[in-house]
C-alpha cells in the first residue's frame, strides 16, 4: 500500500514542476537586443541601451572598476561619450545562451573600432559575458554584464 502512495505523490510533485524554458525563444530575443545594441552603440544612444539594464545591474568594463547601477552604468558611457569617443562596425555574435529560473547566461565575441578625435582608430576584439533577468512583466533586462579585449594593448619594447 505504501509504493503507490508514494508513486502518486512523485507523479503530483512532478506535475506541479514548472515548464521547461523554451531556450530557442529566449536566445532570439537575446540575440534580437544585442543586434539592436551594436546600432545604438555606433549612433551613441546609450539611453535606448540603458533602458535594457535592471535599475541594480552591475558591470565590469575592461581596464576599469565595477559599476553598481544603471546611474553608474550611464555616466560611465556619458564620460566616454564625453571625450568624444565614438564607436563604428560593433558586430556581437552569441555563441551561448543557458537558461536557469528567472536568469539567463549570454556568451559571446564581439568586434568593433573604437574612434577617439586626433587619434589612430583603433580594432578591438574581444569576448564577452551577460547575465540577463527576467522581470515580472516576462521581459529581460541586463542584471550584470563583463568584457575584455583580446587586444593586446602596446607595451614599451614590444615591436608588432
Amino acid at each position: 500500500m505504501r509504493i503507490p502512495f508514494v508513486l502518486i505523490a512523485v507523479v503530483f510533485l512532478a506535475s506541479c514542476a514548472p515548464p521547461a524554458p523554451d531556450v530557442d525563444a529566449i536566445r532570439k530575443s537575446i540575440e534580437s537586443m544585442t543586434e539592436a545594441m551594436e546600432g545604438e552603440m555606433e549612433a551613441g544612444t546609450f539611453d535606448t541601451t540603458m533602458a535594457r539594464y535592471t535599475d541594480d545591474a552591475i558591470s565590469m568594463p575592461n581596464f576599469g572598476p565595477m559599476l553598481k547601477g544603471k546611474e553608474a552604468i550611464k555616466g560611465y558611457y556619458n564620460q566616454m561619450q564625453g571625450m568624444g569617443m565614438t564607436m563604428k562596425d560593433v558586430d556581437f555574435t552569441v555563441t551561448d545562451v543557458q537558461v536557469g529560473g528567472p536568469y539567463a547566461y549570454e556568451v559571446g565575441t564581439y568586434k568593433m573600432t573604437i574612434v577617439m578625435p586626433g587619434m589612430i582608430e583603433m580594432p578591438d576584439e574581444g569576448k564577452y559575458l551577460t547575465v540577463w533577468e527576467r522581470g515580472a512583466d516576462g521581459s529581460w533586462k541586463i542584471k550584470i554584464e563583463t568584457w575584455n579585449t583580446d587586444t593586446q594593448p602596446p607595451m614599451p619594447g614590444m615591436e608588432g
